[in-house]
């Protein structure tokens, strides 16, 4: 539970060392120290900083070398239980300050999109995967499912968060706000990659400032870059990015929720940007606008969210259960139909 209203957050724009998970790890570790030496309470990295965000998914490379590169980043990928976790985690009760980390995620023979809260006490708060990974991300990588739409009682608030284009998705954007979300964190890749038919620095930039004022929250987001040894890489594995793939990119910021930038936006090149937030900034927003409270209109508009996991494989032992018995767990699972909205 937050002690005070007002704590000093931090966001970063870092570049990966690309297909090495050990070498992301202490840079997270680096960045970690530094910002709590500067006061902050919070520390926010980008998607999938642990290996690297995958960019040559998008390229024009043939299957082969996708499967290369494919079993490269399995072999650099983090699992939530693992000694690596909880080199993260160590150095964020030693820093006292809590992390926010993108990472590629390993579970079995599957890899996520995934991110993790961790507290100062070393604790995992939110441990969630990517809803729906974007385009070409399908080929990599599993979906995520509704049990971690959570919001965690921080020290320096209500704390939620998504990935990427799942801020393109209003219901999971308003599942967050339904749960008294305070501070929005926001993860993305960045890139000068010119393929694409968008600007991503516009589109993020957009995308945070709606959030903060649709859900009347902080927002504390963080995007990666392209440093010169991963754009030699790619302009090596695929000669036709050459034009259209630079170094950089990026942008990341910490947004009021009314709108307006405290931090930065900051572009292009690592570095840490910091501001203050104060809780009671929300309040007087929401005497206008709350989104989920007075604003909102449960008699026209209601959202379910179906909060609960569906496994390939379930082990059921009839000789041991009675018909009441698998009656009840019916009964149980149907009550996992939350009903987000006011009565």
């Amino acid at each position: 539970m937050s002690d005070t209203k007002i704590n000093k957050i931090a966001t970063t724009i870092v570049a990966p060392v690309l297909f090495s998970r050990d070498g992301c790890m202490e840079k997270v570790v680096s960045m970690t120290a530094e910002a709590a030496a500067n006061g902050a309470k919070l520390i926010v990295f980008p998607e999938t900083y642990v290996p690297g965000y995958p960019w040559w998914i998008w390229m024009g490379i043939n299957n082969n070398k996708k499967l290369e590169l494919f079993k490269k980043q399995f072999a650099n990928a983090l699992e939530v239980k693992s000694p690596e976790m909880d080199y993260i985690k160590q150095a964020a009760k030693k820093n006292g300050i809590i992390v926010a980390l993108g990472f590629v995620e390993r579970d079995a023979g599957t890899l996520y999109n995934s991110q993790v809260l961790i507290s100062e006490e070393g604790q995992i708060l939110i441990h969630r995967r990517k809803l729906m990974p974007t385009g070409e991300e399908r080929t990599i990588w599993g979906m995520g499912d509704a049990t971690s739409l959570k919001v965690a009682d921080t020290s320096v608030g209500k704390v939620g968060m998504l990935i990427c284009y799942e801020h393109s998705m209003p219901l999971s954007r308003y599942s967050l706000y339904s749960l008294g979300e305070e501070i929005h964190i926001a993860m993305w890749p960045g890139a000068n990659y010119k393929s694409q038919p968008r600007d991503r620095k516009k589109i993020i930039d957009v995308a945070m400032r709606n959030m903060t004022f649709e859900g009347q929250v902080y927002a504390a987001y963080s995007s990666s870059c392209v440093g010169s040894e991963e754009l030699k890489f790619y302009l090596e594995l695929d000669p036709s990015n050459q034009g259209i793939l630079d170094e950089g990119g990026g942008i990341s910021g910490i947004v009021d929720p009314i709108s307006n930038y405290i931090a930065g936006p900051i572009e292009d090149k690592e570095q840490i940007v910091y501001a203050e937030i104060n809780l009671d900034n929300i309040v007087s927003v929401k005497h206008m606008i709350d989104s989920v409270g007075h604003y909102a209109r449960p008699d026209v508009f209601q959202l379910n969210v179906f909060s609960r996991k569906y496994q390939p494989v379930k082990f059921v032992n009839y000789l041991n259960e009675s018909p009441e018995k698998d009656m009840y767990e019916a009964a149980t699972e149907s009550e996992l139909t939350t009903t987000i909205a006011k009565e």
